[in-house]
């Protein structure tokens, strides 16, 4: 789905790090928070709109996990959740930062994850990408995405009645459950790439338009771009599974094994993609060389014909005695129309040819 820029900031210059400053695109005018709290009995859900930097959160309630998403660019709501969940602000300037690279960094207290989340449209082969940051605690988890996709819908759907398999579970595994959803985005978009590279290599082998190499391109860097984005998160998974994180527990690490398979495929489907892409421009261009070599061969065998007539008139000339034509009142206007006629036909046929 295609996101509408609200504005964009540049790159902040002369500030001191930890400087709360969003720098990059801004998607949404107005942001929101949504707070889920819940364990294996309960589960609370509210949405807030309004006074965003004044919202209080229970911190220290380990009877139940607490989720906090907060949706749009707010910084002073952002450095209000930082400051209760004492987030620090090294942590905060980079959820600002719209052009991040997708990373997990382990701290004392809680760990911070950033992933790059797909954004598709429908039958076209295209890629845009949305930040999307988490940061897991012992009891609670951050969100944070620029974005008014549904795409945390389902989760809050489960928490609300799949009470054994995900209330049950801690923080860590909720964690698991949002990077899955923003990690299978990436699936409409290879889906979207087989069924466009296949028909795209039907249409070159059926026809030889000259609008074929700028789709070829502009494909190529669609692939590129999502490739970029996704191929950190094999290095981030990989960080994940190895290290003995506290606040991750070992029964579901198993869990995030799962969505490392995912990433992995997601970025072989996408160099068989670009390995296809190849493939079909390659094709392209042995289409493009035969029907080069047909136009040739046919010229050629034309001028071949046409050498030895030149070579005589070349020597005789027009020195006859007997050209009835010479006296005719029109045999020059006569000539010249014949010349057009032959020119515009030859136009038109080279054309039928596509040849022009």
């Amino acid at each position: 789905m295609a996101h509408k820029k609200i504005k964009r900031n540049s790159a902040k210059k002369g500030l001191h790090p930890g400087a709360l400053v969003h720098i990059g695109h801004q998607y949404l005018n107005r942001a929101s928070v949504q707070v889920v709290k819940y364990n294996a009995s309960d589960f609370s859900f509210k949405e807030y709109k309004n006074n965003l930097n004044e919202l209080a959160f229970e911190t220290d309630n380990e009877d139940c996990v607490t989720w906090v998403n907060l949706k749009g660019i707010d910084v002073k709501a952002l450095e209000n959740i930082g400051a209760q969940f004492k987030v620090h602000n090294l942590v905060l300037e980079d959820i600002l930062n719209t052009y991040l690279r997708p990373k997990f960094e382990v701290f004392e207290d809680y760990c911070f994850l950033s992933l790059k989340m797909a954004l598709t449209e429908n039958d076209i082969l295209s890629y845009g990408s949305i930040p999307v940051h988490f940061v897991l605690g012992k009891n609670f988890i951050l969100s944070f995405i620029d974005s008014e996709e549904p795409i945390f819908d389902s989760a809050i759907f489960r928490l609300k009645n799949q009470t054994r398999k995900i209330r049950s579970r801690g923080a860590d595994y909720l964690l698991f459950a949002l990077t899955d959803l923003v990690v299978d985005c990436y699936f409409e978009l290879v889906e979207t790439g087989n069924d466009t590279l296949e028909s795209l290599d039907e249409y070159v082998a059926e026809n030889a338009s000259v609008d074929i190499p700028a789709s070829i391109r502009d494909y190529r860097r669609v692939l590129l771009r999502a490739r970029r984005s996704i191929l950190p998160l094999k290095e981030v998974y990989g960080e994940i599974i190895a290290g003995d994180l506290d606040l991750i527990d070992k029964e579901n690490i198993k869990y995030f094994r799962d969505t490392e398979d995912h990433v992995l495929f997601v970025i072989d489907q996408l160099d068989f993609l670009r390995d296809n892409l190849s493939a079909i421009n390659d094709s392209y261009q042995s289409i493009q060389d035969n029907q080069l070599n047909k136009i040739m061969k046919l010229l050629t065998l034309v001028a071949t014909i046409f050498i030895p007539l030149t070579f005589l008139a070349g020597i005789y000339g027009m020195n006859f005695s007997n050209m009835p034509e010479l006296n005719h009142q029109y045999g020059y206007f006569y000539l010249l129309t014949v010349m057009l006629i032959l020119a515009i036909g030859m136009t038109v046929w080279f054309k039928k040819k596509k040849w022009l």
